[in-house]
């Protein structure tokens, strides 16, 4: 730590003196890491790591027009690891990157190209045993007339090499890119495109495959019209959307073999699970899981994605590919964090992985895991990845990996997830595979309003996904066949088409002051030409609200559900649904969820005939829910939220929790906050006691601690776990452009084995414009 604060007082002095230059400006950055492992009180690994980052950037505009860019990043780390034998393992790492950039832009058009090269180092000493070289290069050209079609033309060239007599290391990339898009509005009418041509080539003189060449063409087509009619008493929608996508991919190999291969994915999908449902039936778009940016976190709707000591359990973390035809054998789920020496998540049974060709409420399956690794990715960065291997490899459109426990470290963040699969290379040496994906949404939305208090809606929706069409014409027209046939013709021997519809009526009755009647009916399908899917669910719901006093608000619902495999019924749902919403007293606002459901699952004269342990099942849960915000004083406040939930039928279950959390802010840069949770399930019962203060001591300290004890009892494997963890930071701005971070965390893990961790973290930054 010494030595680290002498550095810090050197470069303060140093680069404080041209923080003020004109056009210049510069970063830097200086962690220091150390943490210990015990286990049952002997020292089981202690390691430290002392990561710096320089960057120094010039800008000079030359012209109105025209501009460049000169950077200079240094990056240096040094790491050591001991085990419990004594050994130490010493890691190390040099970089250097040099870069310019021109640019050239008005309003009309605009160039830019580039220039990069990155020297690293993974020795001590600066020589050529030990370092890699990558040269990258790019150009843009962006076209943009008024009220005209847009055009981008783009260049990426990457090699990368080692300087050993014998190299170990070649690799040379490739890329070509145009687009064109536009947007037009007339009237009433709406539409846009937006095509997009790939060529890359990847060149591997040193890998089985040698070079991959891979060829795509991407359209995006969207067509919309809106209109009101009679005075905004009647109004009418509808929209058809289409993605074309065509894939080609070419690769050559110096000898036969299986390689394992990147699969194409379309979008990265997301979803949140808890404890009573772990599993999310149908997963949110979230792009940036697979933008192919594996060093900034991936962010959903609800945050970044912490699977960490300190986040959450039952992320849903998936993808949806291109086209199901290659299989998937293998799961990467990239983090932020090295994680060789985390324990938890490296043990297949704490992930559960699953596929589907819908993405919809029954259609997921789990798959068996073979077993879970850890590998580095990008050292440089600190990106490493969990590699779950499946027992089997697996075709389908969408996968996703749910973690059911938190890894050992803080703060693990996920930035992607690719999914990976085997091919075998024929004795021609070279592989050609085409696929081709065009995917349609078509809606339309009616709504009336024939007297004041009553409005009446009619909603249509329609997604088809074909692999493999015989023409884009014959798709189209498949589509549209579809929004009232069940048929899908067969159009070429590989197409595989999956189609689902969404339609519904709803009916809003302003029947009084007090009272207002909703009644709805939905109907949901999806089915796919193979005939390997065919489900249907039918909703009837009537819901009735009413405010009858400013402080209160109510809504009681009746929802009846009815859902179909290949037209056999397989279960049946109702559900009491009672809630409230009300201001008690002044600063305290309640929300209460009461609910009754009862499930019918049905044997099926087919399983019935054959095996007569299948008959009809049914179950009933009671459950309610609620959160009580209030304010006690204007300095103390307090959260609680509580629910209870009761299960019966074949099986019984009952889970109950509750969590309180309680805030004391004194004044305005101090905060004290409690909290206590607890949830207690069938087999399992977790209780969680915290502090937190957070103290800006003065305008340039701030100081946090937190506290938490956790205790978990299993009654089924009569095993209990005790965690307590306690971490805190300062920070000290130094000047309006230094600043100084140290965090210090301690986990206790009492169970079977007795762990602890410690770890430290210093960091410094200077910024200086």
């Amino acid at each position: 730590m010494l030595k680290l604060f002498g550095l810090c007082a050197i470069l303060h002095a140093f680069l404080f003196s041209f923080a003020f230059a004109e056009g210049p400006n510069a970063l830097m950055n200086m962690n220091y890491t150390e943490t210990t492992q015990y286990e049952n009180g002997d020292r089981t690994q202690t390691s430290d790591n002392l990561y710096q980052n320089y960057y120094f950037r010039f800008d000079k505009a030359v012209t109105p027009v025209i501009s460049y860019q000169l950077y200079l990043r240094s990056t240096l780390t040094n790491a050591h690891t001991k085990d419990a034998d004594g050994d130490v393992t010493k890691s190390y790492l040099r970089a250097l990157e040099p870069a310019a950039d021109i640019f050239f832009r008005t309003p009309l058009y605009g160039l830019d190209a580039g220039y990069r090269r990155l020297d690293q180092w993974n020795t001590a000493n600066l020589n050529n045993n030990g370092r890699i070289t990558t040269d990258f290069s790019y150009s843009r050209f962006t076209l943009t007339p008024y009220e005209l079609p847009a055009f981008s033309l783009q260049f990426d060239g990457e090699k990368e090499y080692d300087h050993l007599k014998v190299r170990k290391t070649d690799t040379a990339y490739t890329k070509y890119s145009g687009s064109s898009w536009y947007d037009l509005v007339y009237k009433d009418i709406r539409m846009s495109y937006n095509i997009n041509y790939t060529r890359d080539e990847h060149k591997t003189p040193l890998e089985k495959v040698t070079k991959t060449i891979n060829n795509s063409v991407n359209g995006l087509f969207t067509l919309g019209y809106s209109r009101t009619f009679w005075s905004n008493k009647a109004s009418v929608s509808a929209g058809y959307q289409s993605s074309y996508v065509r894939y080609k991919n070419e690769q050559f190999a110096a000898e036969t073999g299986s390689v394992s291969f990147k699969r194409t994915p379309s979008l990265g999908m997301y979803g949140s699970g808890v404890q009573l449902q772990p599993d999310v039936d149908t997963l949110a778009s979230t792009i940036s899981l697979s933008d192919n940016i594996h060093t900034v976190p991936a962010a959903s709707t609800s945050g970044v994605i912490n699977i960490g000591q300190n986040g959450k359990r039952y992320h849903n973390i998936g993808v949806q590919l291109f086209s199901s035809e290659k299989p998937v054998d293998t799961i990467c789920v990239y983090v932020n964090k090295d994680i060789t020496g985390e324990t938890n998540l490296t043990d297949g049974a704490k992930w559960r992985v699953y596929r589907s060709s819908f993405n919809l409420p029954g259609t997921w399956a789990e798959i068996a895991i073979q077993s879970v690794t850890v590998s580095a990715y990008d050292s440089l960065h600190n990106i490493y990845r969990y590699e779950i291997r499946l027992i089997s490899p697996q075709n389908s459109l969408y996968f996703r990996a749910v973690n059911m426990e938190n890894a050992s470290v803080i703060d693990l963040l996920v930035t992607e997830i690719e999914v990976f699969g085997t091919d075998e290379i024929p004795q021609s040496g070279k592989t050609t595979d085409v696929t081709t994906f065009f995917t349609q949404g078509i809606n339309f939305n009616a709504s009336l309003r024939p007297v004041q208090r009553l409005t009446f809606s009619l909603n249509y929706f329609l997604n088809r996904s074909d692999q493999n069409p015989a023409s884009i014409a014959k798709s189209i027209g498949g589509a549209f066949a579809n929004l009232l046939s069940d048929s899908i013709k067969d159009n070429g021997k590989k197409l595989k088409s999956n189609i689902t519809r969404a339609y519904g009526l709803n009916s809003v009755w302003f029947a009084h002051r007090l009272l207002t009647t909703t009644v709805r009916f939905l109907r949901n399908e999806a089915f796919d030409n193979n005939r390997e899917m065919d489900l249907r669910s039918d909703t009837y719901s009537v819901s009735f609200s009413s405010a009858p006093l400013p402080t209160l608000d109510t809504n009681l619902s009746y929802v009846r559900t009815y859902t179909y495999n290949f037209t056999e019924k397989q279960s049946m749902n109702n559900l009491y649904l009672l809630t409230i919403g009300a201001r008690i007293y002044r600063d305290v606002n309640m929300i209460t969820d009461v609910g009754y459901t009862q499930s019918k699952t049905y044997a099926g004269s087919i399983r019935e005939n054959i095996e007569t342990a299948f008959r009809d099942t049914s179950s009933s849960t009671r459950y309610i829910r609620g959160t009580l915000d209030t304010r006690f004083t204007p300095n103390l406040s307090g959260n609680l939220t509580y629910g209870l939930s009761r299960t019966s039928g074949s099986t019984s279950s009952q889970s109950n929790d509750a969590s309180l959390i309680v805030t004391y802010r004194p004044g305005r840069f101090i905060s004290l906050s409690g909290s206590f949770r607890i949830a207690d399930t069938d087999d399992e019962t977790r209780m969680s006691e915290g502090i937190l203060l957070d103290w800006l001591i003065v305008p340039s300290v701030r100081f946090n601690l937190s506290y938490e004890h956790i205790n978990t009892e299993n009654e089924t494997e009569a095993e209990t776990e005790t965690t307590d963890t306690i971490s805190g930071y300062v920070i000290w701005y130094i000047t309006r452009f230094l600043d100084l971070q140290v965090n210090y965390s301690y986990i206790h893990n009492d169970q079977e084995t007795k762990r602890k961790t410690y770890n430290l973290v210093a960091n410094f930054t200077g910024r200086f414009w």
